[in-house]
């Protein structure tokens, strides 16, 4: 089964995997020796597996009556893992296990000799469970101290190898490897919760170190491994906030600085909670000179370097150096390298926040305008949005009511969803003005729409018809979309005067919805009937619609399924 899944593309074994770890597979039955049947439950129903081995070490056949044109479905993959697995039960839903052969009865009922000399034979023939076993009951005293991270790293290399196949760690044994290790996390949460802090350290290092050694050839898609790496940085922090050992933290210091020089945690996605807790750590030990190197090793490698992310490091990096400086006091250097890089957003941020404080208001105003003239030589898009958010407020806290009022339209222009600057415009217009506005302003937007790149969502323009109380043009805009998610979600503003109309309405969305196949799709329909029949004379609209569409899809038995727990008859 095994070299069977593994000719199976990755991404069906996932979802396969996903499949038995959520318990689809409701029977699973050893029909003869080498020939497995079994039923599992899917988006449409239950199917029908079978698997055959030749009985030489390979799979002979195998077939699923799930509608999946592919060459294998994830359910006949969920099957595989679970004969691995040795999942021989008959249903899984319903078979409870009598209590002589409950597994935690033997357990409390079993002689501890005979007991001990099972776990004994066991052990000799499973190195993953003596790795357990170890890592659970060895006693402190015979690990203890401040350099046990090379006894962990020895046990969780271990389990990588032990999942490894060919050099590489593939999605299903990935997540079994991530299962043991995970289990080494909640050790060390033990040990923490005992205020053994050595002991807790020396476990999540070396989960941080070997497994962004096995990351690089594992699929980690799941993102488990990642997860482990930045849950035990996450926990090395809590132990610096917690111990009052100066020896342990110094220790971890060390290791700290060790690891951000490790470029492998900045390709996976965890060098960012590194290094935050390295400079962290710097600051509160006063260990600043070795932060500053660092910094100063990752600036002149940055400065030498090109590609899209050069930018964003570089600002990351001097922004922790003007931490550092700002830490030791040292301001008149920080402030020199703030108003060296204002072409940064982040820097220029510092300044604008500093001339708000002040209320100099024409000092913000100038550094953002030209923030926003920069964003757009650069093509940000949301940076140029965020300046303008803050413009806005500048413009309102000098009283520029025109200035206020244009901008706020043109943030509402660019970004429909957001009705509230559709309202700071209002705001600003005569009320004997507002109605030739307004109106100019749908009328912009509803020109917008016929340009597929620049249209604006019909659920935004239905917010601002709602927003005028324009009642006949929601209903003409719910109409026009025949879309029935539309229609039901605007039904309880149209129904009190429009039900004739709306009815109308829903017949032809759900019968354009009808042309998809599939019990979801069918299960859909249901629900869209049951809200059709709740409007106002529409119960007997539902039902005929209901009865035509089984006419019409005859061969549909799925969709006759589905449509008798409506319970009209």
């Amino acid at each position: 089964m095994d070299e069977f899944l593994s000719k199976i593309p990755s991404i069906i074994v996932s979802r396969g995997q996903e499949y038995f770890d959520n318990g689809h597979i409701l029977k699973l039955h050893d029909k003869s020796k080498g020939t497995w049947s079994a039923k599992v439950s899917g988006n449409y129903g239950n199917y029908d597996v079978e698997i055959e081995a030749d009985g030489v070490g390979s799979v002979r056949s195998y077939s699923c009556d799930c509608p999946y044109d592919g060459v294998v479905c994830k359910h006949v993959a969920a099957v595989a893992i679970a004969i691995i697995e040795t999942l021989t039960i008959t249903n899984i839903e319903q078979q409870q296990p009598h209590r002589q052969n409950n597994w935690e009865h033997l357990i409390e009922t079993a002689n501890a000799d005979e007991l001990r000399s099972f776990l004994r034979d066991y052990g000799s023939q499973n190195e993953a469970f003596r790795r357990h076993l170890t890592s659970t009951f060895s006693k402190q005293e015979t690990i203890g101290g401040l350099d046990t991270i090379g006894y962990y790293q020895n046990q969780i290399n271990g389990i990588f190898e032990d999942y490894e196949y060919g050099g590489y760690i593939d999605y299903r044994h990935s997540h079994k490897a991530m299962r043991d290790v995970n289990h080494f996390l909640i050790l060390a949460e033990d040990y923490y919760g005992k205020e053994n802090f050595n002991e807790a350290f020396s476990i999540v290092a070396a989960i941080a170190m070997e497994g962004v050694n096995a990351i690089q050839s594992m699929d980690d898609s799941s993102g488990a491994c990642g997860s482990a790496i930045a849950e035990s940085f996450e926990m090395i922090g809590n132990i610096l906030n917690t111990t009052d050992s100066k020896t342990l933290q110094d220790h971890i210091f060390e290791w700290l600085h060790k690891q951000v020089q490790n470029s492998d945690y900045d390709d996976y996605g965890v060098g960012d909670h590194l290094e935050a807790l390295f400079f962290e750590t710097a600051i509160v030990l006063n260990q600043l000179d070795k932060a500053h190197l660092f910094l100063e090793h990752k600036i002149n490698e940055l400065n030498n370097s090109e590609g899209w992310s050069k930018k964003y490091y570089l600002q990351e990096y001097l922004l922790q150096k003007i931490n550092l400086l700002q830490s030791e006091g040292k301001t008149k250097e920080a402030d020199a390298i703030i108003d060296e890089y204002l072409d940064f957003s982040k820097f220029r941020q510092i300044r604008v926040d500093s001339a708000l404080a002040d209320n100099d208001y024409n000092q913000a105003k100038g550094l953002i305008l030209k923030g926003v003239e920069i964003a757009g030589q650069e093509n940000e898009s949301g940076t140029i949005h965020d300046w303008k958010v803050q413009l806005l407020e500048v413009y309102k806290q000098q009283g520029d009511d025109i200035q206020y009022r244009n901008l706020a339209r043109e943030l509402f222009v660019e970004n429909t969803s957001k009705i509230a600057y559709y309202r700071y415009f209002k705001q600003t217009i005569p009320v004997g003005d507002w109605e030739f506005e307004r109106n100019r302003l749908i009328a912009e937007l509803r020109n917008r729409q016929h340009l597929h790149y620049q249209g604006i969502p019909l659920n935004d323009m239905a917010q601002i018809l709602i927003e005028e109380q324009m009642i006949i043009e929601l209903l003409q805009l719910v109409g026009a979309s025949n879309n029935i998610y539309m229609i039901m979600e605007y039904t309880h503003l149209l129904e009190p005067e429009y039900s004739v109309e709306l009815l109308g309405y829903y017949k032809t969305a759900i019968e354009t919805e009808a042309n998809n196949t599939g019990r979801n799709e069918y299960k859909a329909l249901v629900r869209c009937l049951k809200k059709m029949a709740g409007v106002k004379g529409g119960l007997l609209a539902a039902k005929e619609l209901k009865e035509s569409l089984l006419q019409q899809y005859k061969n549909r038995p799925a969709m006759r399924e589905e449509f008798q727990k409506l319970h009209w008859d």
